[in-house]
Formats: C-alpha cells, structure tokens, sequence
C-alpha cells in the first residue's frame, strides 16, 4: 500500500483522518488547555502508521517496532540518569553507553537487512525511480529518525518523550516511510504535543498532495516506460538518441517520483498538523554539482552534518582531509541508497566532482556565463543517473558508449513514445527549475480557495445531514403516534 494506491486514497487515508479529527473533537477543553491537545488523537494516527507500516513491511514492521522501542527506552532513561545527577558517580558513563546501545542496534539492524540479507519486496511499484528504498519499506527511515532521537535527547536539544505513543508517532510516522523527508526529532518535538490542525493547514496539505500526486502519477508514471526500453536495449541495437532520450527521461523520473512522494508526505503531514521541512528545492537548476546537491534530498544531508557530521561545506584543514571527508559523506549517501555496487560508484563519483569544485573547478566555473553553468552540471548529472540506473557497471558502458557515439549500431531500435510519454517529458523538462517567480504567491490564492471550498462542502453536508436527521426522526415520531 503506496500514497497513489486506490486502497490507501479511497480507504486508508479518509478513515484515518475521520477517526483523527473525530479523536480531537471529543477531546475535552481542558486537555487542549492544558497541553494534552493530542493525547486521543496522537494514538489514533500511531494506529494508523503502524497498519500502513505492516502492509508495506510484512513481519520485517516487528523489526522497526523494535528499534523504535528501544530508542525510547534509551531516551527515557538517559533523561532521568540525568535528572537524578548521572553526571557524576558511577552512572557517568551510562548516558554514553545507551547511546551506543541504541546506535549499534540502528546500524545492525540496517546492514542486515539492506545489505547481509535483503528482503524480498512487500510492495511493487514499478514506476518508483529508488525501489530499493521500498525494500524493506521503511528501514532506511526508521533508522534515521531513531538515530536523531536518541542523539537528540543525549545532547540536550530535545526532551525525551514520557509517553511511549507520542515518541512512535514520531519514530513510526506513516508520510515519512516511503521515500522522506527525514525529520530531525528536535524539530518536530514540540509538535507532537502541541500543534495546529486547522482548516487552512488541512487545504495546504491537499494542495501539495495533489501536487505530489500529479508528479507521480502522471509524469514519473509515463516516463518509466521510455527509460526502461532504453535501458534494456542490447548494445547491437540501442542508437544515440534512443540512450540520451531515455537518459534523459529517467532523469526526469526519479526527480519527479522522490520530489512527488516528498510533496504528498509534507501535505499529508500537515494535514495532521505538522510542518516538515523541504526536501527538494528546484535542484535541476543549480550552477555546480555541489549547489545541486544543497537541492537534492535535502533533508538527507542535514542528518549528515547534524548526525555523523559530514559536511557538503568545504572545511578548514588539509586538502586531502576535505577530500576524503567530502567522499566519505558520499559513500554514505550511497549506501543510504543502496545496495547496489552501481549505486556506490554513482555516489562516489558524484563525490569525486564536489572534490574538484572544492579544489579549484568551482571558481573556474563562475567565470562561466549561467547557461554554460547549467549546462555542466545538466550533463553530469545526467551522465551519472545512467550509472545509477543500470543494472551493472558494464551495462551503463554500454550506455555510454551508445550516447557518445562509440559503438557501431547496426540495427538501431525505432524510437516510439506515445503521445502521454511525449506530453509527460516536455511537461516534465519545463518544470524542472521555476519559471514563474510570482509561482508561489499564486499558491496563496489556490490554498484559500481551497479552503473556502472544504468549507462550503462541510457545511453543505453537515446541513444535508442534520436535515436527514431531522426527517427520519420526524418520520419515526410520526408513526409511533
């Protein structure tokens, strides 16, 4: 069950939020008041994201039900250790230890199951550009946000959660499981006791589901199918054009399925009451690979700098240093991503091009008028998703040989797109990077109006509804007389 599966729009989500909304409705005042606004709501939407994770996870959900547990008892007794003056004595180390309890079982439980013994795929979404961050759904991001948790509570920067339902409705939210963004336990502490589910926060999220929705099943939808002919081409029979155009059309795909699923996870968040951080901020647009990168997943490498404290920034020290703290992030990002050898090496060189714009290319390159920038960093990245893509390191040669015009053809493959994958690829090429800076203030007007809308139908439905009421009880009291 995925956010554009039938199942999860027309039966998941409208059941969740009615029993949500309904949870804070019978809430009574002076809870709101008195800072337990969500104390019913907040075990309905764990509910929720716990019936989401094991459809999407089978068994593996005990798995990631586990770590979670074991992130807030870490928590929750490196807070009192240090309420009761841990600091001193014999429990001075304590608080360290469960830390490294706690961040050990994160990192055996992830190369176990991502790498040592992967898991066979619950859930098939053959449009979905990064399939392998559905296998096993969730893991990735499971581990991450267990990993800021206990960090987060071990340095002080956020209180630990009492309350075991309110730390897995952080640890365990459903709109973060697929594809991101993470989120920093600090920045969504506060929110998970005291928020605002309005009207207007619901209309916004419905926007940028729709938006998110959109991406994804439309234009990533479409473009899969050219990017997967052009990928399965023998070499005997894939041309130039047929390489670059599907290159290209992947390129577009992964973009529009990670950016999509980022957007409905925000909305959907919001809809509950939370704000999530941007994941993607027009990377495509970019002037170096590095800048791309400060666009791309950018949750992703937030948790890099904040957690294992690697950096796309470059750093004081000896050159050699930076370089090697520069391609360990990456390896990072690749195994993040993994597995897959293919992946690694697209990480690592990705990294290798940020050594050389921290070294000197970058300074070169602003010389360079801004088309000519775009330009680079276009045809970089572009000639790395095909390594990404492949599914060995000799098949995406074989790519590069068709694009560049160094192998001999003898029977090029038609190239045919239907007239949805042509239309999905110009839509998609234009709205890669903002073409409209007045874009945004326009999205005000399409959240109000959205609004009204949501208004004018909840009224209508309420009045239909107690009119009905009112006519059945009408015709029962009638007929007792």
């Amino acid at each position: 069950m995925l956010f554009t599966d039938s199942t999860f729009l027309l039966r998941f989500l409208p059941l969740l939020l009615a029993l949500f909304f309904l949870a804070l409705a019978v809430t009574p005042r002076r809870w709101k008041e008195g800072g337990r606004r969500f104390v019913l709501a907040n075990p309905v939407l764990l509910a929720g994201s716990l019936a989401f994770l094991h459809c999407g996870a089978g068994s593996f959900a005990r798995w990631l039900g586990g770590l979670a547990l074991l992130a807030w008892l870490t928590g929750l007794a490196t807070a009192r250790v240090r309420r009761a003056g841990g600091a001193s004595g014999g429990l001075r180390l304590l608080p360290e230890a469960l830390l490294t309890v706690a961040l050990a079982g994160g990192a055996v439980l992830f190369g176990v199951f991502k790498y040592a013994r992967p898991l066979p795929p619950v859930l098939d979404d053959p449009g979905f550009a990064v399939s392998q961050l559905l296998v096993p759904l969730g893991l990735s991001f499971v581990v991450c946000h267990a990993v800021s948790y206990v960090v987060d509570v071990h340095r002080g920067e956020a209180p630990a959660q009492a309350n075991p339902v309110t730390a897995a409705s952080y640890l365990l939210f459903f709109p973060l499981l697929c594809a991101g963004p993470l989120a920093r336990y600090r920045d969504v502490a506060a929110q998970l006791v005291e928020r605002r589910a309005t009207m207007a926060a619901f209309a916004y999220g419905v926007r940028r589901w729709l938006v998110g929705f959109w991406k994804v099943a439309f234009l990533a939808s479409a473009l899969a199918g050219p990017a997967d002919a052009a990928f399965a081409l023998p070499a005997g029979a894939l041309g130039a054009v047929h390489a670059w155009l599907g290159s290209a059309c992947f390129a577009l795909q992964i973009y529009f399925s990670l950016s999509g699923y980022a957007d409905m996870a925000i909305g959907f968040a919001r809809m509950f009451g939370f704000r999530l951080a941007e994941n993607f901020r027009w990377p495509y647009g970019a002037d170096s690979v590095a800048e791309f990168w400060r666009r791309w997943f950018v949750t992703l490498f937030d948790w890099f700098r904040d957690y294992p404290g690697l950096s796309l920034d470059p750093a004081a020290g000896r050159p050699l240093a930076r370089a090697g703290r520069i391609l360990l992030l990456f390896l990072g990002v690749g195994l993040w991503h993994g597995p897959g050898w293919t992946v690694v090496t697209w990480a690592l060189l990705h990294g290798g091009v940020v050594v050389l714009e921290h070294a000197g290319l970058a300074a070169g390159l602003a010389r360079w008028p801004r088309p000519l920038r775009h330009g680079y960093v276009l045809l970089t990245v572009l000639c790395l998703w095909v390594v990404f893509r492949a599914d060995t390191l000799p098949d995406a040669g074989v790519m590069f040989a068709a694009m560049f015009g160094l192998s001999a053809v003898a029977d090029p493959a038609p190239l045919v797109l239907t007239r949805v994958e042509w239309a999905a690829f110009v839509i998609g090429a234009l709205s890669v990077v903002p073409l409209w800076s007045g874009f945004s203030r326009w999205l005000v007007t399409v959240d109000a109006l959205t609004t009204s809308i949501l208004f004018l139908v909840s009224t209508s439905v309420l009045f239909v509804w107690r009119r009905l009421v009112g006519a059945v009880l009408f015709v029962a009291g009638r007929r007792r007389r």
